[in-house]
């Protein structure tokens, strides 16, 4: 798999603008998930990418444009893997979004 460099200029931006959502075992807790997962990144850019998913799902986004701009920002990566990363995201994150509302994101839907 295609790892997640791509990722590294927008989504590092982006992260610095972020508010912190999670300490370091948090992201320790993201990283090791995606490694269960089989999915390869970019440890220096992967803990911004998983709060981009954040910020995208508050912003009113769906998981299919989720997925879409994950796969945007990373050739190669498959609808498979960048839902898994988005569930896995928005599971540490900010599983709210996941679980709270009519409106409630759940991994696979498509808004």
């Amino acid at each position: 798999m295609k790892l997640l460099l791509i990722v590294a200029s927008a989504f590092a931006a982006i992260g610095m603008a972020v508010p912190a959502y999670a300490d370091d075992d948090m992201d320790s807790k993201f990283q090791a998930s995606l490694d269960a997962a089989g999915i390869t990144y970019d440890p220096s850019t992967v803990v911004a990418a998983g709060k981009w998913v954040c910020t995208t799902y508050q912003g009113g986004s769906g998981t299919s444009d989720v997925v879409s701009g994950l796969q945007a920002k990373n050739d190669g990566l498959s609808d498979d893997k960048a839902a898994k990363f988005a569930a896995i995201a928005a599971s540490t994150y900010c599983p709210y979004v996941m679980t709270s509302g009519p409106g409630a994101k759940t991994a696979g839907s498509s808004s």
